[in-house]
């Protein structure tokens, strides 16, 4: 999952990947009147996992509804590997990845900005080949794949070639995740190069950067399915994605959106050199 990757058309049929998009954006939309049925309710049934993360009855039910969608993909049927789940399937070279509720921190807490996501990887050479983020608070689903570009809730997105560092706001995910990473101190070297500096965690701010409201983000200790929906809806849209192995034990730390941004901050950072 290091660097970027640019799609290769025969890596798989684009009617293939075009047909998968489809059925990836009916399992996010599917899951978003679930979730929407717990949002702001008392009966979320609210635990923590082993690493400390929050986990509701609403994340394992919005799992089990995408998991379904996916399954009617026409095919052969698909690994997936979700938050909530694990991994399931024989071994195929294309892989799901699934986030029911990504910002799950965010939704117990009545917050509106948190959403699904939903990937498809190729486990044989790392690629994210499509992506899809449903924000069902909000009404925005951002989905795209690699040679046929990205839309948001339908038109068609796609990111600048270049743009000031001066002009942008850049985002980063939270202080925690940098303090998992190791990586406190190159977030105080962005804070001090750039004075507009965000915190837009999880997938809502994924999906600033994917339209470009947002001119690049830096987002440390991520997940599989935190990762792979983004990279893919980034480079869907015409910006880089830089991917490296975590501190943090099977995550990634990403800096990704606008090409001249990310390689402006690479630049500061150093994020590539240590792929």
């Amino acid at each position: 999952m290091n660097g970027s990757a640019v799609y290769a058309p025969g890596c798989m049929p684009e009617e293939s990947l075009k047909s998968l998009l489809v059925t990836a954006i009916a399992a996010a939309e599917t899951a978003g009147p679930v979730i929407r049925g717990y949002f702001g309710s008392q009966r979320l049934g609210l635990e923590r996992k082993r690493d400390g993360s929050p986990v509701t009855l609403a994340d394992r039910e919005a799992e089990r509804v995408i998991r379904a969608q996916l399954a009617l993909a026409p095919g052969t049927p698909l690994d997936i590997l979700g938050e909530e789940e694990g991994l399931s399937g024989t071994g195929t070279r294309w892989r799901w990845t699934v986030d029911p509720i990504d910002g799950t921190r965010s939704f117990v807490r009545g917050i509106p900005l948190c959403g699904s996501m939903i990937g498809l990887e190729d486990t044989g050479d790392g690629r994210a080949l499509l992506g899809v983020i449903h924000l069902p608070m909000l009404g925005v689903t951002y989905a795209g794949a690699a040679g046929l570009g990205a839309v948001r809730n339908g038109e068609p997105i796609h990111l600048p070639e270049s743009a000031a560092l001066e002009d942008a706001i850049i985002g980063t995910g939270d202080v925690a995740q940098f303090t998992e990473a190791g990586r406190l101190e190159e977030y105080r070297r962005l804070t001090a190069l750039h004075g507009y500096v965000r915190g837009y965690p999880d997938c809502f701010g994924h999906g600033l950067v994917i339209e470009g409201a947002l001119g690049a983000m830096f987002d440390p200790a991520l997940n599989p399915w935190d990762l792979v929906p983004t990279r893919a809806l980034v480079e869907a849209a015409g910006g880089v994605a830089i991917v490296v192995p975590s501190k943090a034990p099977g995550k990634f730390d990403a800096l990704f959106g606008n090409r001249a941004l990310v390689a402006r901050l690479d630049s500061e950072l150093g994020l590539s050199g240590q792929a």
